[in-house]
């Protein structure tokens, strides 16, 4: 007993040692690659050596990069509202099934979200190609007036990052679910209210901090994701990962590469607190309009 304090100290000692190295790891990467940012490139990988704002000055009044910021926003934006609506009814019947089979469709689940994702795109490419299932129902179902591709274009791109998201947003939201007391749901349907009553005045005010969280880290992910826009998309789709991609492969223009991605990171950074900033006001008035 006497030594447990000695290995308390040193199992804590071994903790802090551990964080530092992280720590590093992480920071000294990025201030390298936000100092690249600040210099000037002069063609062909070639840098200059004075620190200038003269690339963040060219992004920020170019209307193409412009509206590849807005581009990709509105599309992460969409993927992600497209993937609560189907992950929380999902993660519902989930949480609310008494059955073995739950434990192996959440098995499933998780297995699925280990599948590399060009995998996943691949097979997204053989289902809405031209040749593919999926065009080819859409064709029958309208007597073969369809004839709009589903490949090389935004909506592609949002369908894959909906793949891309949806495993985590249902396994985040599984968890919320099964926070919530099956008996709230029973003491609701005792006292007369609908289905679509329960929905609005029980499960989603209790479901909002969680769902606001999974929502976040799904748009987060939509926001640096680069394989579906790259694959899907064609190139007809310039969101910003690929507009980096493009800058440090074909042009070798590392300062704008940096600069893109240091903006991309400082727009999801100010989306994310400027959410979070206005949580409490939204979830307190769905607290008061759950309220007896």
């Amino acid at each position: 007993m006497s030594n447990l304090p000695r290995v308390q100290r040193a199992y804590d000692r071994l903790l802090m040692a551990m964080l530092a190295v992280s720590a590093l790891l992480f920071l000294v990467p990025q201030f390298f690659f936000v100092r690249q940012s600040f210099y000037e490139s002069l063609g062909m990988g070639v840098t200059g050596d004075k620190l200038t704002i003269v690339t963040y000055v060219a992004i920020l009044t170019d209307r193409f990069y412009l509206d590849a910021f807005g581009r990709t926003l509105v599309l992460s934006a969409a993927a992600t509202a497209i993937g609560l609506s189907v992950a929380l009814p999902t993660a519902y019947c989930l949480a609310r099934m008494n059955s073995r089979v739950v434990r192996r469709l959440i098995v499933l689940l998780l297995i699925s979200s280990f599948v590399s994702i060009v995998v996943k795109v691949l097979g997204l490419t053989l289902l809405l190609g031209s040749s593919g299932p999926v065009p080819a129902i859409l064709r029958f179902l309208t007597a073969g007036v369809w004839s709009a591709s589903l490949l090389h274009n935004a909506t592609a791109v949002v369908i894959g990052l909906v793949q891309y998201t949806l495993p985590l947003l249902v396994m985040l939201l599984f968890g919320v679910i099964q926070n919530i007391p099956r008996s709230l749901e029973d003491a609701a349907l005792v006292h007369g209210a609908s289905d679509w009553r329960l929905a609005r005045r029980v499960l989603l005010p209790l479901a909002l901090p969680g769902t606001l969280t999974a929502g976040l880290i799904s748009f987060n992910m939509n926001m640096g994701a680069f394989t579906s826009a790259v694959l899907l998309g064609g190139g007809n789709v310039l969101t910003v990962p690929v507009l980096i991609q493009r800058k440090i492969v074909q042009e070798l223009d590392y300062p704008s590469a940096a600069a893109l991605s240091v903006l991309l990171t400082l727009l999801v950074a100010l989306i994310n607190l400027l959410t979070l900033v206005a949580r409490p006001s939204g979830m307190q008035s769905a607290k008061s309009e759950s309220a007896p």
